[in-house]
């Protein structure tokens, strides 16, 4: 049985659309404290949204939502992953879209804000999944520039924002950063959801 945190539920409830939140996890935690942000987004408060994928390709993630009994099909994924494994494109699900590499950082945001427009929901979010994974790729100075943009972005379009990293594989430059640019945080580095 998988359990959620719910004390995840109540910090979000704090939060407005044009907020940031960056949520602090471990790597032994990572997937329980995304579900339980994530969910509460989708189910408490109805929204529609985007989740961009760094750190794995999007199918593992819908699949994993779909072992614990969660329907993801009206978000949309951008999958910075599968893109550049042979055949990694050919997936079953037609709420996958594809940008070709981690380290196209303005593809990711346009792509993002053309498949928000086209979304019907009235109150949208945006989960980047996660930061670390876009720091393998990307030169500390630009990758802070971009969530510098990325956040500013979505908080004019009243788009609620949820930033993913794990604390110490996340360059110390884009953290404090991080810690600027983001109106609320969530922590979960390493403890153990029961």
């Amino acid at each position: 049985m998988f359990e959620f945190d719910q004390n995840i539920a109540q910090q979000l409830s704090e939060v407005s659309l044009n907020s940031s939140v960056q949520v602090r996890v471990g790597n032994s935690n990572a997937f329980s404290v995304t579900a339980s942000t994530i969910i509460p987004l989708m189910q408490m408060f109805e929204m529609g949204g985007v989740y961009i994928s760094a750190s794995r390709g999007a199918v593992e993630i819908i699949q994993a939502f779909e072992a614990i009994g969660i329907d993801v099909s009206h978000i949309q994924f951008v999958d910075l992953v599968s893109s550049g494994i042979l055949g990694g494109t050919d997936v079953p699900y037609n709420n996958v879209h594809f940008v070709d590499s981690p380290i196209m950082l303005e593809s990711i945001l346009l792509r993002t804000l053309y498949i928000l427009q086209a979304s019907q929901s009235p109150r949208n979010f945006v989960f980047l999944d996660s930061v670390n994974a876009l720091a393998i790729y990307n030169e500390d100075r630009m990758l802070a520039e971009y969530l510098h943009i990325f956040i500013n972005t979505f908080r004019q379009r009243e788009i609620l924002s949820v930033v993913i990293n794990v604390p110490d594989q996340t360059p110390p430059l884009v953290l404090s950063n991080l810690d600027l640019y983001c109106t609320d945080l969530i922590d979960r580095g390493n403890v153990v959801i029961m």
